[in-house]
């Protein structure tokens, strides 16, 4: 009788939390949110900051950093695979701006943010003119700045990660100001990386793609079912390869059986997993 008694109490409990209708966000704790505003318009963005484990058992050990944007989406994959793979690491998302008035969607902003200005067109979807050259002086003048005045992050030792838009991004950083981030993983980098590619190209025929003073370290992929983007970031590694720059080392990655979607936890475990291989180097 007792047994039975208790089981009918077991089967109760869920009805009962239910009944209740109450609920509560899940919290990661061992994320840190700092609001941060870009100094030279104050728009408003958020920083979503991982310690390592072992961050407080010492005053004086320098980390390495992984910068990544579209924080929201990509913070429980990357924090999954660099607590196995990369657990000394810092790892540092960039929010969509957060005061973006009349925006359609909370992450509108990455359309702007991400895209080099020579994208911008009557024929563009989105309204919003690309400000790429802006975002990147951000993240140089006030990300970067804040996280190497309160954290013991090794400047040396910078990571971008960026996924579709944000892969076109760290393209765009990497021909613009290479040195930003010693190590570069982009991942399915949008179609319009052959726009952006084609209107360099002719624009500066005669200069050379970038310049390297530093070894530079690039980990780039898409997805085997993407055909349109992989024929795009071929013709860039191409370009890459032609420049014949001593400093750079380049890693292309087809992800098999995958699309622009499920190209991402693909690219996010194996880039990491190539990133922790460098950085034992």
């Amino acid at each position: 009788m007792k047994k039975r008694l208790l089981v009918a109490l077991f089967l109760l409990l869920p009805i009962t939390a239910l009944k209740a209708d109450e609920h509560k966000a899940l919290e990661l704790s061992t994320i840190q949110v700092i609001p941060i505003q870009d100094s030279s318009n104050n728009r408003e963005y958020e920083l979503f900051i991982k310690l390592p484990e072992k961050y407080e058992e010492s005053d004086t050990k320098k980390h390495p950093v992984i910068y990544y944007t579209d924080a929201l989406w990509g913070v429980e994959m990357l924090s999954a695979t660099t607590e196995y793979a990369l657990e000394d690491a810092i790892l540092v998302g960039i929010s969509w701006q957060k005061d973006m008035a009349g925006a359609e969607k909370e992450w509108s902003s990455r359309y702007r943010d991400f895209k080099p200005a020579v994208l911008s067109n009557k024929k563009d979807k989105k309204s919003y003119k690309g400000e790429a050259h802006q975002y990147l002086a951000f993240i140089r003048n006030d990300v970067i700045q804040y996280i190497e005045s309160n954290y013991r992050a090794n400047p040396d030792n910078r990571t971008y990660f960026g996924y579709s838009f944000g892969g076109l991004f760290g393209v765009y950083a990497l021909i613009s100001q290479p040195d930003t981030f010693q190590n570069y993983i982009i991942g399915s980098p949008s179609r319009l990386i052959g726009t952006y590619m084609d209107s360099r190209l002719e624009s500066e025929p005669n200069k050379p793609l970038m310049e390297l003073p530093k070894q530079t370290n690039v980990f780039i992929a898409y997805g085997a079912l993407e055909k349109e983007l992989g024929a795009s970031v071929e013709k860039f590694v191409g370009e890459l390869k032609n420049q014949k720059l001593a400093n750079l080392t380049l890693e292309p990655v087809v992800i098999e059986s995958a699309n622009h979607t499920t190209a991402f936890p693909k690219t996010s475990v194996r880039s990491i997993y190539w990133l922790a291989e460098k950085l034992k180097n």
